[in-house]
């Protein structure tokens, strides 16, 4: 509808565009409101909940980094408690590696 009418010299084609950009923009604003007012309703902990809406429109939610997957003695790990405990048995054993020439 925007390719057509963008370069349209027809003025009642342009007023039905805007009013029909204006009746999405208010559907869609009330969607939103609804889908709100759902998750807060649901929630069993509402004011944390009405928090993380207002953050997530601000754009102050930050996403949680993933760890990547590593690979050790052809084994692939995925989870970071894997992860983790791959990089603890590397460090405690690096030393004795290190002393014992390996």
């Amino acid at each position: 509808m925007y390719a057509l009418n963008k370069n349209s010299k027809n003025p009642k084609a342009k007023a039905h565009y805007i009013k029909y950009c204006k009746t999405l923009r208010n559907f869609i604003k009330e969607a939103k409101m609804q889908y709100c007012s759902r998750l807060i309703a649901k929630s069993n902990y509402k004011i944390k909940t009405t928090w993380n809406i207002i953050k997530k429109e601000i754009g102050k939610i930050h996403s949680v980094e993933q760890v990547p997957n590593l690979l050790v003695t052809n084994e692939k790990l995925k989870y970071p408690t894997e992860v983790a405990k791959a990089f603890n048995n590397f460090f405690i054993t690096i030393t004795e590696k290190l002393n014992t020439g390996k």
